[in-house]
């Protein structure tokens, strides 16, 4: 997270709506001499992508007559801000009168001090997560702290936990109805956790809370602010917390939080929603639907192609469909409205929410990517909107998943899209003949020629920043530490290479599931980088780069090492061999058989290759970048996408519409369940230290009784390495249980196997 990229240092009014609606949501705002930090906070609330409000900001008796100015001043720019004064009287009372003040048609309350901040999408990613949930009473989203202190603030919650510890942030959406039926507020002394109290007090009336896992909510963090003060006056201002916790059970509820994994079976629901229509803007609206914003080639790719595009040309918007941290959304953002339909909704509302985006926005066209519901939504929006051409990119197929990934997905909706376009020709030659496409063309991904450019970096001052050899020839592998990557076969070539020429040294940059397996392998010839994001750098300390990947399309760090100057030796899997050949680096043939024999007869070839592109190492350098430069730059895929959009969103523009089927969309929802629960989990346990069962048992209840135990103590991390461990052993006898149970049966049945033939031969001498 970049904390200096604060969402309210512009302000950039949404679009022109085409349509009015009485306000949906009173934001109540607290004013006391924030003339310094009002400003910022109010772009943050006139660039809201939801604009339906009204702003009610109350000046608790500000001194300050700057402050006064000011904020009289911001008053007058929005018709929707009302403004009112009244006597100092803290934060909690100055709320509890802007409640009073909110117009009655309000069906929603939003709390935003006047010296935070929020994302543009914030109050419209609250909006549909309660109102696609109405079990829920109120929502709060992920916290980012700036200010004197900078960090992320994202905790499970639990009602046991909210009890000893306020989880929730100030900034929350909070049903009218419920805040009255609670009292509000109700505190008139200053320097309390009046917020903490409130959300007690709504959960002891069974108001049940909404956790939304996005970075939406951006919190001053100050020495002198209201929570230092509350802080400081601690014992006084714990009365009222401990007094409304004391009558509230553990398990009086459980509350909602995303990402979740939800219903099994469910069917899309219709929903009375208040949303705006925003007319047609004269760039045409491109809207992209991936599965996350992570640090990997495909996510690279996706971001090259939304950020070069012609800004006076097109309009982004992305929405993403599977959980995940999403480490670089901030670098999407910069181009594009930035949505994680996983954050704040459910699977199967993700058609409403993707059907309200287009219509809204008027969307002119729509790139699906590598993600199962994208292209499971398909058939529905194509039917609804028959004017828009909906492409897919591939980047590769893999045959080991049991449905064929995308090239399966692609298949399924193939009559619905305009085309399908993918990375190499082998994946486009894969389409064709396995899938039956007839309409696939290849488009190469291509590189920054401009970053990845040798002459800007100076390789011995890097060497000496990551402390290595500057007397020895650097050989890399930068990928992901995973299965498919195989990075402990390139510990075995590396450590084969260096016996045969000691001038040697290995770097591996990348992070993954094998980092533990990694570190037991390496030696004190290899240096380990973990997950970076200076790729750059790496291929300007390197002289060789290699890629002994078993799954691949067209490998983005092929393109980036070949710019930089840097040869490649690669395997030869998807459209590896598209980029590379000798006079580049070599290829390797990728033998998928599981003989040993095999494995070691790979390993030689990486070494041969390896050994072979050193002793030549001059004049294949001088090849690598002017390849890139003739065939393989961003430049030359932008203009290739730009005459795709415009050829497209011409040609669709006449199509009939087909039958609405949101079937389709509803079956994927089943089918992908599992999986999609394997992504919720595995962020919970990554991120929060939180392990899911898909069914609520007692077993689960007695985990986070003793997680919270742990973390009062202060040792979590211990104990998340106790309960590994426990969970390996488990495994381990289920592997062992397994493995006796196998040997009898397969024993049982060699028995048979013998007896019959015993029976066999007995019985011929009779028959003769």
């Amino acid at each position: 997270m970049d904390f200096t990229k604060l969402p309210g240092k512009k302000i950039k009014r949404y679009g022109e709506l085409t349509n009015s609606n009485k306000p949906t949501i009173s934001i109540v705002t607290p004013y006391y001499n924030a003339s310094k930090t009002i400003e910022e906070t109010f772009n943050c609330v006139i660039n809201q992508t939801y604009p339906f409000f009204e702003w009610i900001i109350v000046n608790d008796g500000s001194k300050d007559l700057e402050s006064n100015r000011v904020i009289e001043e911001l008053a007058k720019k929005d018709s929707r801000i009302k403004y009112y004064k009244k006597e100092n009287g803290g934060p909690s009372v100055a709320r509890d009168y802007g409640i009073e003040k909110t117009s009655n048609d309000t069906k929603y309350v939003f709390f935003l001090d006047a010296d935070d901040q929020m994302d543009k999408t914030m109050l419209e990613c609250l909006y549909f997560a309660l109102e696609t949930h109405q079990d829920a009473s109120f929502a709060y989203t992920t916290m980012v702290n700036f200010g004197d202190k900078e960090f992320i603030w994202e905790k499970y919650l639990t009602v046991e936990q909210e009890k000893e510890e306020n989880l929730i942030c100030i900034a929350s959406l909070v049903r009218k109805k419920d805040l009255l039926e609670v009292g509000c507020f109700g505190i008139k002394e200053k320097a309390m956790y009046e917020d903490w109290n409130l959300w007690l007090k709504l959960i002891r009336a069974g108001k049940k809370p909404l956790r939304v896992n996005a970075p939406l909510f951006w919190y001053r963090y100050s020495s002198n602010g209201e929570f230092s003060r509350a802080n400081k006056n601690r014992k006084n201002a714990m009365r009222y917390v401990n007094e409304t916790a004391s009558k509230i059970a553990n398990d009086i509820l459980e509350p909602i939080q995303f990402p979740r994994y939800g219903e099994h079976y469910a069917t899309c629901k219709d929903y009375n929603l208040v949303l705006p229509d925003y007319k047609k803007s004269k760039e045409k609206t491109i809207l992209y639907i991936f599965p996350w914003m992570v640090v990997g080639g495909a996510d690279f790719f996706n971001l090259e192609l939304i950020k070069r595009l012609p800004k006076d040309k097109y309009n982004a918007i992305v929405l993403t469909t599977t959980p995940n941290n999403n480490p670089i959304r901030q670098a999407f953002e910069e181009y594009a409205d930035v949505y994680d339909m996983s954050s704040f909704l459910d699977r199967i509302d993700y058609l409403t929410f993707t059907d309200y985006i287009i219509s809204s926005r008027k969307v002119d066209a729509v790139v699906v990517s590598n993600t199962e519901y994208g292209y499971y939504m398909i058939p529905f929006l194509k039917s609804k909107y028959s004017h828009i051409p909906f492409i897919d990119y591939i980047h590769s197929i893999d045959y080991m998943d049991e449905r064929k990934s995308f090239g399966r997905c692609t298949k399924d909706v193939d009559k619905y899209l305009y085309k399908t376009y993918c990375c190499n020709n082998f994946t486009k030659h894969q389409l064709e003949k396995d899938f039956n496409k007839k309409n696939v063309e290849t488009i190469y991904i291509g590189t920054d020629d401009k970053k990845f450019n040798p002459l800007n970096y100076d390789s011995l001052k890097l060497k000496e920043k990551y402390n290595l050899p500057k007397d020895k020839k650097i050989i890399t592998f930068l990928a992901r530490l995973s299965l498919e990557k195989r990075p402990t076969m390139f510990i075995k070539i590396a450590k084969k290479i260096h016996e045969k020429n000691p001038n040697t040294f290995f770097v591996i940059a990348g992070d993954g599931p094998l980092m533990s397996k990694v570190k037991n392998k390496v030696d004190e010839n290899f240096r380990l980088l973990g997950m970076t994001d200076a790729s750059d750098e790496v291929y300007a300390l390197s002289d060789i780069t290699i890629n002994c990947s078993s799954l691949e399309g067209l490998a983005l760090t092929s393109y980036e090492s070949l710019a930089m100057s840097v040869p490649v030796i690669s395997t030869d899997v998807g459209g590896q061999k598209e980029l590379i050949d000798e006079t580049v680096g070599g290829i390797v043939h990728y033998i998928p058989s599981m003989k040993d024999e095999d494995y070691q007869k790979e390993i030689d070839l990486y070494v041969k290759e390896t050994l072979r592109v050193l002793e030549n190492l001059d004049s294949i350098s001088k090849n690598c970048r002017k390849k890139i430069l003739d065939s393989f730059t961003l430049d030359i895929m932008m203009s290739k996408f730009d005459k795709i959009f415009e050829e497209s969103i011409r040609n669709e523009r006449d199509k009939k519409l087909l039958p609405i089927d949101k079937t389709t969309y509803e079956l994927a929802c089943e089918v992908f369940n599992t999986l999609y629960f394997n992504y919720t989990n595995d962020y919970y346990e990554k991120n929060l230290g939180v392990y899911l069962t898909a069914k609520k048992t007692k077993h689960q209840r007695l985990y986070r009784h003793i997680r919270v135990r742990l973390e009062n103590l202060g040792a979590l991390k211990e104990g998340k390495n106790i309960i590994e461990y426990l969970r390996s052993l488990k495994r381990l006898l289920k592997e062992f249980t397994y493995n006796v149970k196998t040997f009898f049966i397969a024993l049982y049945s060699f028995i048979i196997i013998v007896l019959k033939v015993i029976k066999r031969v007995i019985s011929k001498p009779f028959r003769k």
